[in-house]
């Protein structure tokens, strides 16, 4: 109820959560060993969601990552090796916050975050630390500055490890970015990718911690 006064933007996760719903409620779609779902259904869904400006890899990705945050949040039913959808969620809304709610509180990150799990586990217990630090931020920062600011706060890692640096920015910051609670931009002649965050995100973030 918390969060029914918010109107949602719309965002990449919702994109990913209403083509998987989509597709589920249409077709007859088996689960394999462990309630996997097939390659086959991941391979029609991504090139479905592919635009010029994607990797085909990273939606895959992607998607995977959000039918693991459906199955912890309830969203994704097996009866039996059937796969299909609960039905409680008609309004984006609350369709969004089920999905935000899975993924910060339900989903375990070690299996969505794969690369590293036990940095995962970590990362998950220290998600609202990142969460307080990123609402401090009123102007741009770089992935790179946030990251070591993270690290000297947790003890996460050391400054500069750009290993977890970039697992805390394919993971965690891709993913609130999906959940549309910051945006990136990049300079022009620079690498570096720089992150902000608006009130709306904000809002977000205060509901989550």
């Amino acid at each position: 109820e918390l969060f029914k006064s918010m109107k949602i933007k719309d965002c990449y996760t919702l994109t990913l959560a209403n083509a998987v719903i989509e597709k589920l409620s249409s077709e007859k779609i088996i689960a394999g060993k462990g309630n996997s779902l097939p390659d086959r259904f991941y391979n029609e869904l991504a090139d479905n969601l592919l635009t010029e400006n994607d990797y085909r890899e990273i939606i895959l990705i992607y998607l995977k990552q959000m039918t693991n945050i459906m199955k912890s949040g309830g969203l994704i039913l097996f009866n039996e090796k059937t796969v299909t959808v609960s039905e409680g969620f008609q309004s984006r809304e609350s369709l969004y916050f089920r999905l935000l709610e899975s993924f910060w509180n339900e989903t375990e990150w070690s299996e969505i975050f794969p690369s590293s799990p036990d940095a995962a586990d970590k990362l998950h217990k220290k998600r609202n630390i990142f969460a307080e630090l990123m609402q401090g931020f009123y102007t741009e920062v770089s992935v790179e500055d946030i990251s070591n600011d993270f690290f000297e706060m947790t003890d996460f890692a050391e400054r500069n490890d750009y290993f977890m640096i970039s697992f805390l920015d394919f993971y965690l910051i891709a993913w609130l970015k999906n959940f549309g609670i910051i945006d990136y931009s990049s300079r022009k002649n620079s690498e570096i990718i720089y992150l902000s965050i608006q009130d709306y995100g904000r809002e977000l973030l205060r509901k989550l911690i």
